[in-house]
């Protein structure tokens, strides 16, 4: 550290990397081509029918790949295809703040060759039983046909054997904030008990023409690309998130007293930090979530990509100015009002610089004197490989097969601005 840097000596963090699952798709474009021809897709794209291919708010890796590629194939087969914005309430829950968000990804009309559409018209396909209405995206609906496309995941807000996936664009992504408001009104028994039973009504009334499963290993890397008739969302909803949730990363220990993350947003996870990784899921049976137990979290910022949409900020208990003044709060309010959980939208203790926040939370971890702080830096919860980690917690794994060292150790610091010194 430089001069003028202010160095709390007790506080000594190493560098570590974990080890997860490696494997990943090498050849995304062949994939994909193998995938629908095993679904015959050719026998039932028919030549000049117009094809809306979905794509949402999540950050998926490899996601311009992915929807250039099924761009190509749709044309192959002599299909006219577009791109749908399939977002729900996302992008402040207007057609062009959708639009900005794909424009985030790289995905834009320029660089996919083909139209976007966006709109939050909708149209009624019908009623469940307890007489709630399903609402669909008109566009997707006036169209010949349509490819689902979305990750397979573990959900933020609910357990249960389907969560994020197919079924959740269906009946969330392309309800867009109408559609998207009904499916969230009665929260996690709204997700949990009838978001299957809305993607149902879709399945039976809406031009879908197949789906197109991803899943992604604990390195952001595409581990899975699978093609799925309407017939098989269920199966392979089902299927591809138990084995998400056999390499979903996690964080190295269980008992944390600080968790430093260096940034959050929409990009990252709906909830801004994944509640998979850092807890904040209520309601679960036994066995369901085991998340770590963490003390207090700091948020040191927003990313580019979430264009100030906060939803998650709930979750930290410390933030920066920086931070707060980042936030849009008519894209946060939007988002997590139509999601219903109001908490996860709370503004934390709000502290000029990054020292500050640091400190206030050092008092409050409710350790006896000299008990030496449990603390890990992230970049987010999506990057899990490599880390910082405090003395104790790295006597607590240095043994383990899955952890390696990067570096010795640095002390915890802050420059004369009051930042954060050690960065991922």
């Amino acid at each position: 550290m430089g001069k003028g840097v202010c160095q709390m000596e007790e506080v000594k963090m190493r560098r570590i990397m974990q080890i997860f699952e490696q494997k990943k798709v090498e050849s995304i474009p062949k994939k994909i081509s193998q995938e629908f021809e095993k679904i015959k897709l050719s026998e039932k794209l028919q030549p000049g029918m117009r094809i809306g291919i979905t794509v949402g708010s999540r950050g998926i890796n490899n996601i311009q790949v992915i929807i250039k590629s099924i761009v190509e194939e749709v044309k192959k087969r002599g299909g006219v295809p577009f791109i749908l914005t399939a977002m729900g309430s996302h992008g402040g829950a207007t057609a062009e703040g959708q639009k900005r968000v794909l424009e985030n990804y790289g995905i834009t009309e320029e660089t996919m060759g083909v139209s976007i559409k966006s709109s939050m018209d909708v149209v009624e396909l019908g009623c469940l039983e307890n007489r709630l209405p399903v609402y669909f995206d008109k566009i997707a609906f006036e169209a010949d046909g349509i490819i689902v496309v979305n990750r397979i995941k573990a959900h933020t807000a609910f357990k249960s054997d389907i969560e994020s996936g197919l079924h959740k664009m269906l009946s969330v992504g392309l309800g867009n904030h109408k559609g998207a408001s009904l499916v969230h009104y009665l929260g996690v028994r709204g997700l949990r008990d009838y978001m299957v039973e809305f993607a149902k009504v879709v399945l039976e009334k809406a031009p879908i023409l197949c789906g197109l499963g991803i899943l992604e290993n604990a390195y952001d890397d595409t581990y899975k690309l699978i093609a799925v008739a309407p017939g098989n969302f269920e199966k392979v909803d089902r299927e591809l998130l138990m084995e998400c949730k056999k390499i979903l990363p996690v964080l190295p220990v269980l008992d944390i007293d600080i968790l430093i993350v260096e940034e959050m947003g929409k990009n990252i996870s709906g909830t801004g930090m994944d509640t998979n990784i850092v807890g904040g899921i209520n309601g679960c049976k036994e066995g369901e979530y085991s998340p770590p137990k963490i003390k207090r979290i700091i948020v040191l910022d927003l990313t580019k990509e979430t264009r100030g949409n906060a939803l998650g900020i709930g979750l930290a208990h410390l933030v920066t100015k920086k931070v707060y003044e980042k936030i849009d709060f008519n894209a946060t309010y939007a988002n997590t009002i139509t999601t219903t959980f109001l908490d996860r939208a709370r503004i934390p203790i709000v502290c000029n610089t990054e020292e500050e926040a640091f400190n206030v939370a050092m008092k409050t971890i409710w350790n006896l004197p000299g008990t030496k702080p449990r603390i890990i830096i992230i970049r987010n919860t999506l990057k899990l490989d490599e880390l910082y980690v405090s003395e104790n917690i790295w006597e607590q794994i240095r043994n383990r097969p899955d952890i390696s060292l990067v570096g010795d150790w640095e002390n915890l610091g802050f420059d004369i601005h009051g930042n954060l010194t050690l960065r991922l």
